[in-house]
């Protein structure tokens, strides 16, 4: 937990310096992953003398992170016990002893997410900091590590695209589908000199256009990279001349943080309004009313509401989008407030099994964030989304300070705790008939009962894949509920009465109906 107190000036002054000697670590270590990949995917030899020079080159950094600050963070200790490793690391490198996968894994959770997430935490929490520069300081660092990412993966991308399996291409587009989204976003926050600054940084660096003119084809389709003629060693070049372009802006934007915006700043959710007052404006705002009804912030109003949402914002994902993989950092915290999503993991053959189907005011694996875990399922919209999006730091801090807060959470997580239980005994102790009923039955609790009448809320194939069966097998059952004077018209339910599903009722279900515990009720024992 940061501790946020207000500092003098010469505490400020070591606060950013800090962050200065983290974004170098973090811009090292990130292209130490880069040439790892090159190294264990070359040839023998090959890349050999880079690699060494980029040893050398990191530890001349990691050399200046015992200077940390270490009272302002407690996660500088585990991420200097991480870095420890590092030498023992390399040496399964150099002797090819370790895969890619593997090492790319470890550059990025255990080292690169950690300093990305310290450096968050004492941007935020820094009160001489500007907030709105803070915002998009922080969508920086995250557009930047995944620029990083591509790079580093190269050399899964460099073949083509009949070599090329369902999990590379979906990892591919979701890199560069992320990249896009946190450019967006840092270009919306930013203020103008940032935003001059940038402009003048691209414009005398190619990389950025002929980047963006190979990140369309691939997406389009067009052709592996090896078909557009750019082999692993110029794919990092160009990458990484990218990178050194970025680093320089986030170095300035580090030396700026706590200065007042010298032009407009666009679409920043969060601003000081006056003096202990903070003012929630943009897109958030227009979300407040129904962010204040999510079972998570019951009873929080006021500037204590306010405060948790400082640095929040409400992100919209089209149909198909993935919100994050497994694999990656719990870096953000996310609540449904319009939409569903599914939770599912997936397997080399593009084979998937879903987990979980969340709708409005639904938490998306909030157990993760309480250690920076590494998120263990993929997430994707399967209508169009939109989410409350806060900074995992963000969560955990406030979990420490704000009991009513951290009462809501345990809440949740006993609830979620209990869904999953429910659909594992759905799963293992239910008839197909009785699964799909009672998922009807459910959908007709959310819609309040307010008619016989409702849709089904996504594809038929998705619902089967949630209800464990084939689409063929939920198809049948659906027919098979015609018998109980049920219809079924495509993705149109309607029925008889709003007593038709009772007898597909449990505990969990009667305890979210109007008539339980009333003359009416069916199931007057459950």
């Amino acid at each position: 937990m940061i501790v946020a107190t207000k500092k003098s000036s010469g505490m400020a002054k070591m606060n950013q310096a800090a962050i200065g000697t983290l974004c170098d670590f973090v811009h090292d270590t990130q292209k130490e992953r880069g040439v790892t990949s090159l190294y264990l995917r070359g040839t023998t030899g090959r890349f050999s003398e880079l690699l060494d020079a980029q040893f050398v080159k990191s530890d001349l950094n990691i050399g200046k992170l015992t200077a940390l600050p270490r009272k302002q963070s407690a996660k500088i200790e585990p991420l200097l016990n991480a870095v420890n490793y590092l030498p023992s690391r390399r040496k399964y490198v150099i002797s090819r002893m370790v895969t890619p996968d593997d090492i790319h894994s470890f550059y990025t959770s255990e080292i690169i997410n950690p300093a990305i997430d310290i450096i968050q935490e004492l941007a935020v929490f820094d009160p001489d900091n500007n907030p709105g520069r803070v915002s998009a300081f922080v969508n920086f660092l995250h557009w930047k590590e995944r620029v990083g990412r591509q790079r580093a993966l190269g050399g899964y991308l460099l073949q083509s695209d009949e070599q090329q399996g369902p999990e590379d291409r979906s990892l591919l587009e979701y890199i560069i589908a992320k990249q896009n989204a946190y450019e967006r976003m840092f270009l919306s926050l930013c203020d103008a000199d940032t935003r001059d600054l940038f402009e003048e940084i691209r414009a005398r660096t190619p990389a950025f256009d002929r980047i963006r003119e190979l990140n369309k084809d691939l997406l389009k389709g067009v052709g592996g990279l090896g078909q557009a003629g750019i082999d692993t060693a110029e794919w990092f070049e160009l990458f990484t001349q990218k990178m050194d372009a970025l680093h320089e802006l986030s170095l300035a934007m580090v030396d700026s943080l706590n200065r007042e915006s010298a032009g407009v700043d666009l679409e920043v959710p969060v601003a000081k309004s006056k003096p202990g007052s903070i003012e929630i404006t943009g897109i958030l705002a227009a979300h407040t009313d129904r962010i204040k009804t999510l079972p998570l912030f019951a009873g929080i109003e006021g500037e204590d509401l306010k405060e948790i949402l400082r640095f929040a914002r409400v992100t919209h994902h089209e149909k198909g989008a993935l919100i994050f993989m497994q694999g990656e950092q719990a870096s953000r915290f996310y609540i449904v407030l319009k939409g569903w999503v599914k939770l599912f993991k997936g397997d080399i053959d593009g084979q998937e099994s879903i987990l979980q189907v969340l709708s409005v005011g639904d938490a998306l694996l909030e157990t993760a964030i309480f250690n920076n875990a590494i998120l263990p399922v993929s997430a994707q919209a399967i209508e169009p989304v939109e989410l409350l999006s806060i900074p995992s730091s963000i969560m955990r801090e406030k979990l420490q300070t704000n009991s009513t807060l951290a009462m809501n959470m345990l809440s949740t997580v006993a609830v979620r705790s209990q869904a999953m239980i429910s659909q594992f005994e759905q799963l293992t102790l239910k008839s197909v008939s009785q699964r799909v009923g009672r998922f009807l039955l459910k959908l007709l609790l959310q819609n309040e009962e307010r008619g016989t009448h409702f849709k089904l809320p996504y594809d038929k194939s998705l619902i089967a894949g949630y209800l464990g069966m084939k689409p063929e097998t939920f198809s049948r059952a659906l027919q098979t509920l015609k018998d109980e004077g049920i219809e079924v018209e495509r993705n149109e339910i309607t029925l008889p009465s709003l007593f038709a599903l009772c007898d597909y009722c449990d505990i969990e279900l009667a305890g979210n109906c109007p008539r339980h515990h009333t003359d009416d009720c069916p199931n007057p024992d459950l």
